[in-house]
């Protein structure tokens, strides 16, 4: 598997499959944040040829009989490699659609989903939404994406500028809705107590 530094998922995408599509963050800029300052570069897309080279070997893995026996004899279920696949990086989101439909078209070649339910999650940056028409967003909604998480932190428009988000309380709403719109739900992440104390 490839993966470059810290790896960061929320704590609900505990039992989702973990795997890179990029690397660091292309804004890099929210004064609270040091969660990549370990990479050399600000941010990096991972070669579509190595996301699918990872996902030959966790498919290898799933159908491994050693694998299967070892988890029998340690008497743990076997994990459902198929139901849930989580993109790491900042904001995999950002890429062009048509790279993000193509990751979701591996995910299908080496995970057939066989008609059953199937998600992508990553995180995402509301200025990434608003990157893609509704046209787009709907192609992406089609392909599974889904229950993104976006680190909003707040909604107070003073400490989005002095944290230097790069969006307002505005642009929250207007993109979150068009998200609403093509059924793709999403979690945010607040910081509490990031507006100061007394506010």
């Amino acid at each position: 598997m490839h993966y470059t530094g810290t790896i960061w998922r929320p704590p609900y995408e505990a039992s989702s499959l973990l795997i890179e599509a990029t690397a660091g963050c292309t804004h890099h800029k929210c004064k609270f944040c040091t969660l990549y300052n370990d990479l050399p570069f600000n941010f990096k897309m991972t070669p579509i040829k190595d996301f699918e080279t990872d996902l030959q070997e966790l498919q290898m893995l799933s159908n491994d009989p050693i694998a299967r026996l070892s988890y029998k004899l340690r008497d743990i279920p076997k994990p459902n490699f198929s139901r849930r696949f989580f993109l790491t990086g900042a904001n995999p989101f950002v890429l062009k659609s048509e790279r993000l439909l193509e990751i979701a078209s591996l995910i299908e070649k080496y995970f057939p989903s066989g008609g059953q339910y199937r998600s992508i999650g990553c995180f995402a940056r509301i200025t990434d939404i608003a990157l893609k028409t509704d046209r787009q967003l709907e192609e992406l909604a089609g392909a599974g994406y889904n229950g993104i998480t976006i680190g909003v932190e707040t909604g107070d428009n003073e400490a989005l500028q002095f944290m230097n988000k790069g969006y307002s309380s505005e642009d929250i709403v207007t993109q979150c809705k068009r998200l609403d719109n093509v059924g793709i739900s999403y979690n945010f992440f607040y910081l509490t107590g990031i507006s100061g104390a007394g506010k």
